[in-house]
């Protein structure tokens, strides 16, 4: 990354809007988005299996899965615009934190399948901090390296996910539900006083001025931003009705344990991680188009296959290869989303790009509990590899120009 550093600061000449902050921010930084991660997965392995034992049937299982997406799909956008206006992101982080405590106090004490529902829109809500995180980060670097600072926050993204699939997973087997929902509301307050050392790294002009309908408008339906979104949102649908939905599942009718599905998403997010550093490289090596449209069709054929796993093996094998393609494929899309934005709209610009990948989020699950209620489990990966190998298609005219 190309970065100015001395004894005590760390800049970016590139970059009019950036501000010298001491050296030490950056990772002190990652720390808050590592715990953030952290506190939004703990849960996450064993939350179909817990409204399970709640006495959630599939379509139930599904909508609660789905709020997680909902909340976002509503609430990205004016997060983007509201930072934008403000010109400030840390608040945003923060208030991720919060109510990412929130959520997982909620699921602790929910007395009912239908309850859950409400506390995923609260996690919801909180992932909602991500526009924030992401745009607060990248301006620590000049936009020519948004690419590779996005892979590096995402690198932490995962990892603090991988940590935090496997050891909710142990904490379920070994302590019972409820333990991964303190645990995570626990991390979510390190990492707020974390982010309570961390200034701002640029300073957006802040104009006082609403945001109008026609601004909106122009930064939404640029050509390159619908594209890549939309695209972003079709690798979502895969990954929330596969392995952060109704793949813990069908493991557990594999005779998977609690223990089990948290190291069945470790699997999945270990590859996920290990591709952030190699993303840009990948991107040089053989360009944004050919990496997407490959890892897309990777999603599907994994997908297909998940139903021809006998064994947990087999099934973690498969979540390997998936959780690679999604990492370069979810790095490569977000790069290109800001990499051609002004500063002062890239949050703005970044609320779109989330909100449209966040109809995947919902909509996968939601779809894949309807499908599965219908014609049983299996079909809910065959139906969704087939919609993320036809989107394989679509990408090789929509990324032409990448």
């Amino acid at each position: 990354m190309t970065i100015s550093i001395d004894a005590t600061t760390k800049s970016v000449p590139s970059t009019p809007e950036s501000v010298p902050v001491a050296r030490w921010v950056p990772w002190l930084f990652q720390v808050g988005n590592l715990t953030f991660w952290l506190s939004l997965y703990f849960y996450v392995p064993i939350l179909p299996s817990y409204a399970e034992s709640l006495g959630a049937p599939l379509g139930v299982v599904g909508a609660m899965l789905s709020a997680y997406g909902v909340t976002q799909l509503l609430l990205r956008i004016p997060t983007g615009v509201a930072s934008d206006w403000w010109g400030r992101r840390r608040p945003v982080f923060a208030a991720g934190l919060v109510a990412s405590a929130a959520g997982a106090v909620a699921f602790y004490i929910a007395p009912s399948p239908w309850t859950l529902v409400g506390a995923r829109a609260i996690t919801g809500l909180a992932a909602c901090a991500w526009v924030g995180i992401t745009i607060m980060y990248a301006g620590y670097f000049a936009p020519s390296e948004s690419t590779r600072a996005i892979g590096w926050l995402n690198l932490v993204n995962a990892t603090g996910q991988v940590v935090a699939t496997w050891s909710g997973g142990l904490l379920a087997q070994h302590y019972g539900y409820g333990a991964p929902f303190l645990v995570s509301a626990a991390v979510a307050m390190v990492g707020l006083a974390c982010i309570a050392f961390c200034p701002e790294p640029v300073r957006a002009a802040r104009t006082g001025q609403p945001v109008t309908l026609d601004r909106l408008w122009k930064t939404a339906t640029a050509p390159a931003l619908i594209g890549v979104s939309l695209l972003s949102a079709v690798q979502n649908y895969a990954t929330f009705s596969t392995v952060f939905g109704f793949t813990p599942v069908y493991a557990e009718r594999l005779g998977a344990t609690r223990a089990d599905l948290g190291t069945l998403t470790a699997v999945s997010l270990i590859p996920f991680a290990l591709a952030q550093p190699i993303t840009a490289w990948l991107n040089r090596r053989y360009g944004p188009r050919n990496v997407v449209v490959t890892g897309l069709a990777m999603i599907g054929l994994t997908a297909v296959t998940t139903p021809l796993c006998v064994t947990l093996p087999m099934l973690l094998a498969v979540q390997v290869v998936a959780g690679g393609a999604r990492g370069v494929v979810g790095t490569t899309l977000m790069g290109i989303a800001i990499r051609r934005v002004a500063q002062s709209e890239r949050a703005t610009a970044m609320g779109v790009y989330q909100a449209v990948y966040a109809i995947g989020m919902f909509s996968g699950p939601l779809i894949g509990g309807v499908v599965g209620e219908v014609s049983g489990l299996p079909m809910i990966f065959i139906s969704t590899g087939a919609v993320a190998i036809v989107a394989s298609v679509v990408a090789m005219g929509v990324l032409r120009d990448a």
